[in-house]
């Protein structure tokens, strides 16, 4: 793989990716003007297929040399496909725009550097044109089977709705794609697979819209078990400390405690010597707040009896629940951005098995305990927490619901009609 670095997009964190290269803009002097003949017939023959579906907005500059055959603008063009490939054809500043009234919306986006020297050399030395585009091929597994439904669909909008996913794909992690987690936010499903087979599958509950799951990568390092919920600053803000100030009872009957960190064997403070409202005071918006509101682990704890954890920027992760019943729904986006397992025991049960140096037994014998503890996993797992409103299982496409309206942000730069872009607006 090409070397990649992340950028992020949310109101704290601006997006820097440019999407489809500006084609006037990569320089070709000094090109070695050295294209064979089976270089060309490959490259235009990849082109006519759009094989890699990263022809984008590079029409006009494709137009330009079948009317010139220029070999300077057949090599602008080379490493313009290339950035396509690499970085996508979305336009980033709109979709950063478009997803900036949320303050708890984050996406992160892995750009790739695409060296036009690199390329210009290895056309001179003779590689194929696979070989130069191969290191920016996604590995993402499902970058060809939305390829493949993508030329086989026949509604202009199912078409733009495979195509912004495909984008998408561009911009994951470009690594880690063997045997990794996968949850797929709007299908509400999690996916284990080891060394590229589909091992475990179950639902799960996603942040909503209004706290929605960042999209990011990272790699599972531990589990804990019979965990405690920290209460970030900012659903405090939002939420607890109003239900505190209302409900003199609520902390004691949701078995919650008041400390001045985290940490587990930190000393309790009296939550009536504490003046809430001061909290919700404008200054204190952004601040780190002085105290922190703990729920102690239990049977009625939210995060049920089992967390894995995946340490990320957003304090995010999978957890257990104790309330089960809202698996029955279709449309599961109810948390406040971590991801709630239907089925944690089972994914504990595999882990311990194969992942940690605790024994299964060991492993549950903490499960039967009340103490919270740490499991490490002695082979992390990477974790990829993906937006796709258009997936290919077992050979069958599968469109779900634009739940963030991600899809909406999205704009492409590519050609489109009227009934295309009205459609995908609706």
């Amino acid at each position: 793989m090409g070397l990649k670095y992340t950028l992020y997009s949310a109101v704290t964190a601006s997006i820097l990716v440019t999407g489809c290269a500006n084609v006037n803009s990569v320089g070709t002097k000094g090109t070695n003007n050295s294209w064979n003949s089976s270089q060309r017939e490959e490259f235009i023959n990849i082109l006519e297929q759009d094989k890699y579906s990263s022809m984008c907005n590079l029409h006009g500059i494709y137009a330009q040399y079948k009317k010139t055959k220029d070999d300077n603008i057949l090599t602008k063009l080379l490493v313009s496909y290339t950035e396509n490939l690499a970085n996508s054809c979305i336009e980033t500043e709109s979709f950063k725009s478009s997803i900036s009234s949320n303050s708890n919306a984050n996406y992160e986006f892995y750009k790739e550097y695409v060296g036009s020297s690199d390329i210009e050399s290895k056309i001179g030395s003779g590689a194929t044109i696979s070989s130069i585009l191969e290191p920016y091929v996604p590995s993402m597994p499902q970058f060809y089977p939305l390829v493949q439904a993508y030329d086989s669909a026949v509604s202009p909008v199912q078409k733009y709705k495979i195509k912004q996913n495909i984008e998408r794909i561009k911009l994951l992690k470009p690594d880690n794609w063997n045997t990794y987690v996968m949850v797929n936010i709007p299908e509400y499903k999690f996916r284990l697979f080891e060394n590229g087979q589909n091992n475990l599958e179950f639902n799960v509950i996603t942040g909503r819209p209004t706290w929605p799951t960042p999209v990011f990568s990272s790699m599972m390092k531990y589990i804990t078990v019979h965990p405690t919920w920290n209460v970030p600053d900012n659903i405090a803000r939002k939420e607890e400390i109003k239900r505190i100030i209302k409900d003199k009872s609520y902390l004691k009957r949701h078995n919650m405690v008041v400390k001045r960190d985290y940490g587990l064997n930190s000393p309790t403070v009296n939550p009536s010597t504490i003046n809430w409202k001061e909290y919700l005071k404008p200054e204190w918006a952004h601040k780190a707040l002085p105290y922190k509101i703990i729920e102690q682990s239990g049977s009625r704890n939210a995060l049920g009896r089992v967390k894995f954890m995946f340490p990320n920027r957003y304090a995010v992760y999978m957890h257990d629940t104790n309330n089960k019943k809202l698996f029955g729904y279709q449309q599961r986006a109810f948390s406040h951005g971590c991801m709630r397992l239907e089925k944690p025991l089972k994914l504990l049960g595999h882990l311990s098995t194969f992942y940690t140096k605790e024994k299964f037994e060991e492993v549950g014998d903490i499960l039967k305990g009340k103490k919270t503890k740490y499991v490490s996993l002695a082979q992390k797992i990477p974790v990829h927490v993906v937006y796709l409103t258009a997936y290919v299982d077992n050979g069958m496409l599968h469109f779900y619901s634009d739940i963030y309206g991600y899809d909406r942000a999205t704009k492409l730069r590519i050609p489109t009609t009227m009934v295309e872009r009205e459609s995908i607006a609706k």
